[in-house]
């Protein structure tokens, strides 16, 4: 820590004043030194202007039907070669096979849940 940082720490100390509130007062004093006042107003930034949100985009890419869990491999392969041809980003991927995941999770399930009734159905059958 040097001289300059150490007096504007007791500075701060001593006014009652938050390091924002301080930070400001620094920016808006026309006597300050003009690389001080740019500090002051880069570091005070963050805490006054919030970030605005990234936007999202649309991205167009041809997947097959993926109804199925063929056409899911066929669609995770259709995306990894459009990310390696520079079509689209690899977030943009990343949120495309988030969606083909919970896709194939239903088809899953559903799958799971069929076998599971042919079961019980073959079993109730069998019993007198």
């Amino acid at each position: 820590m040097n001289k300059k940082h150490t007096d504007m720490l007791a500075s701060i100390s001593e006014s009652g004043q938050t390091p924002v509130e301080y930070m400001l007062s620094i920016m808006r004093d026309e006597n300050a030194d003009t690389k001080d006042r740019a500090w002051a107003a880069e570091k005070a930034a963050p805490y006054i202007h919030a970030r605005p949100a990234p936007m999202a985009s649309r991205i167009e890419i041809e997947l097959p039907n993926t109804s199925t869990i063929d056409g899911i491999k066929s669609a995770m392969a259709a995306i990894t070669r459009a990310v390696s041809g520079g079509e689209i980003a690899p977030s943009e991927a990343q949120g495309v096979v988030s969606i083909l995941e919970a896709q194939r999770k239903a088809i899953e399930t559903g799958e799971i849940l069929e076998r599971l009734e042919a079961l019980e159905s073959s079993l109730n059958k069998a019993q007198p």
